[in-house]
């Protein structure tokens, strides 16, 4: 009997340390922080690559004569004798293209083609990719219901054009 009383202690014992040790919070910390620590290895090994370029192009800088030469005549537009430098000024920025929008109660118009209401989503997203610098100029009918108004102008903002204008301001 006293065998099987130390028995079921040391069962006991064993039982609740194993317990405890699965089920401690900290065990979940230990994994995160290991997480952690493998990204943090990661991203030291990616700067330790980085450093190293960093330190060859420092050398390559301070002794190599050709790379010296080009970066004086990139940087301070140096020129050896008898050479000539042409300089380009840089394109102007594409203007916005005006694009209108007409609503009224029997229609929708979008650049002059009529849009069924389903499909201007669509078409604004169309719109976007076709003509990037589009500018939108949203104008509503006064006919026009607020509901159907509020409609149009949350498909209007929840499309990529950025460049909008309400003409007549929605209500």
């Amino acid at each position: 009997m006293k065998h099987l009383i130390l028995t079921l202690m040391a069962i006991t014992l064993i039982s609740s340390i194993a317990y405890y040790t699965l089920t401690h919070p900290n065990r979940e910390e230990v994994g995160r922080l290991r997480g952690e620590l493998g990204q943090l290895e990661s991203q030291n090994e990616s700067m330790r690559v980085q450093n190293q370029g960093l330190e060859r192009k420092i050398l390559a800088l301070r002794d190599d004569p050709r790379l010296a030469e080009r970066r004086a005549r990139e940087s301070a537009g140096l020129a050896k004798p008898h050479e000539l430098i042409f300089k380009f000024d840089k394109p102007e920025a594409p203007k916005a293209v005006q694009v209108s929008l007409d609503v009224s109660p029997k229609k929708i118009s979008l650049a002059g083609r009529d849009v069924a209401l389903d499909k201007l989503q669509k078409e604004l997203g169309t719109l976007q990719h076709n003509i990037p610098n589009a500018a939108l100029e949203v104008r509503f009918d006064d006919a026009l219901g607020p509901i159907a108004r509020q409609r149009i102008q949350d498909m209007v903002e929840s499309s990529p054009l950025e460049n909008v204008t309400y003409v007549g301001s929605p209500e």
